[in-house]
């Protein structure tokens, strides 16, 4: 499932002329007792949404706004893998968000935080990180 979803996330970034740094999922994605966050997600934005490990990284420039997508865990116990999109804007991009997913301001970055429902997440698919993007144009 997670070799899939990395060859979507590459694909994705190819289609929109972004980078995929990657990594893919790591073969433990579950054991958050090992952080695995690798450049160049702001350390700041790591520590304040409290990522542990994070994957499938992409970084572009939309519209003038520069863009980090990924997968990830938090630190917390029992963590769910989730997606977030961080825009390095101080203005909210994301006017259209439904009640499950929250959007947080930290240090100059506005982070979309993927679906939450009923106390689970899960990876946001990438139709709708495309329809979340197109945001940024209007």
């Amino acid at each position: 499932m997670y070799y899939l979803r990395a060859l979507a996330m590459r694909r994705f970034a190819s289609r929109w002329g972004f980078r995929y740094i990657g990594p893919t999922a790591p073969p433990r994605w579950w054991d958050i007792s090992r952080p695995k966050v690798r450049a160049p997600l702001p350390s700041r934005i790591c520590s304040n949404l409290g990522i542990a490990q994070a994957w499938n990284i992409i970084e572009g420039k939309y519209n003038g706004t520069t863009l980090l997508i990924f997968d990830g865990l938090s630190g917390a116990y029992n963590s769910q893998a989730r997606t977030q999109i961080a825009c390095q804007t101080e203005q909210n991009p994301f006017p259209l968000t439904t009640s499950i997913e929250t959007v947080s301001q930290i240090h100059g970055w506005t982070i979309l935080d993927g679906v939450w429902f009923f106390w689970f997440s899960w990876l946001m698919s990438i139709r709708r990180i495309e329809r979340h993007l197109r945001y940024l144009s209007e």
